[in-house]
């Protein structure tokens, strides 16, 4: 019998939602509806909305958060309000509605992607298999690791994102310095605060502060009139404002440096995953080369870093598709 199971993933501005029916292969999404965040009360509020707009009973539920889930609640730092499981099984009507974390979710869609949906910075040369990890960097930077389990890898969470920024040389030394006087409001300088949509846009501050470069009027009305971090990406990219060149060189390395700590961590002979928002949007940039030499960059582990395949996801539904496998899998295994 068919079984119908609703997938979701809320980010602090937009709320996707889709269906998906059991059966063999990948799988396939339908009736896929985005919603703003802004104005919506709850999470119930957007999954009863999303089910008045498309009817249907909904055998299962699972809904990518970006925050630790303890005990089926969660009290996200983007998000207005509280989750909790409880108004996921009521909107729904059922009892197999499950809260899991953003990233848990994109690490349960690696494997529903086609080769169109990666984009491969650097081979694998390995070719044993073992740990994956995943690295996005996105409104914050999630991270999550899949380990082999059977035919295929048990995917699990992580807060990895924010443990302390470490920089590498005198440039991200000075940033961290900067970064500490700038918000004494702060308990510690993630690695979030610099490899992050926000991170881009404080990254760029430090650069216009200590004279390393000065932005165009072309590039600060931009700011002004949109969101930062995407004005100063574009810039970037198109080679018009030193400072945003300057800001994505440095954004570049800290998200590989940030990458390769995370696949010695967890030993990721299985591949590095590089998610969320901002890769695909800056993959010319990401093929430069400051990525993958920060990456590299580990002392006498340089080589064991060199062999490692290293995937960008391209994929902008890998969390939906996610959390409708991880649904699909708690209905199967009842």
């Amino acid at each position: 019998m068919t079984a119908t199971v609703l997938a979701g993933d809320i980010g602090g501005t937009h709320a996707r939602f889709a269906r998906v029916h059991s059966g063999p292969g990948r799988v396939v999404l339908g009736e896929a509806q985005t919603y703003d965040v802004a104005g919506s009360p709850s999470l119930e509020a957007l999954v009863v909305r999303y089910l008045a707009d498309h009817p249907g009973e909904v055998a299962a539920a699972a809904i990518g958060i970006a925050a630790p889930i303890v005990g089926g609640r969660a009290n996200p730092i983007n998000l207005p309000w509280a989750v909790d499981e409880s108004e996921l099984r009521s909107a729904i009507g059922s009892e197999h509605g499950h809260l899991i974390n953003d990233l848990l979710a994109n690490a349960w869609g690696i494997a529903e992607l086609d080769p169109a949906h990666v984009e491969e910075l650097q081979s694998d040369r390995i070719g044993l298999g073992g740990n994956r990890a995943v690295c996005s960097a996105g409104t914050g930077l999630g991270i999550a690791g899949l380990v082999p389990a059977g035919d295929g890898w048990q995917p699990f969470s992580s807060e990895g994102g924010h443990i302390d920024y470490g920089p590498r040389d005198q440039d991200e030394d000075a940033l961290l310095v900067w970064l500490r006087a700038e918000h004494p409001e702060w308990e510690h300088v993630s690695a979030e605060r610099v490899v992050s949509g926000p991170g881009i846009h404080a990254i760029w501050r430090f650069v216009i502060a200590t004279g390393r470069a000065t932005a165009t009027p072309e590039l600060l009305a931009a700011i002004d009139s949109g969101d930062p971090s995407a004005a100063i990406s574009r810039a970037a990219l198109a080679d018009t404002d030193l400072s945003a060149v300057m800001t994505l060189e440095l954004f570049t390395r800290a998200y590989g440096a940030q990458a390769g700590n995370l696949a010695l961590v967890l030993l990721s002979t299985g591949g590095m995953y590089i998610g969320g928002g901002i890769a695909p949007r800056i993959l010319p940039l990401l093929r430069r080369g400051g990525f993958l030499d920060a990456f590299h960059a580990k002392g006498r582990y340089d080589g064991l870093l060199e062999q490692m395949a290293v995937r960008v996801i391209l994929d902008d539904q890998c969390a939906l598709r996610g959390a409708a496998r991880f649904a699909l899998n708690h209905l199967e295994a009842r």
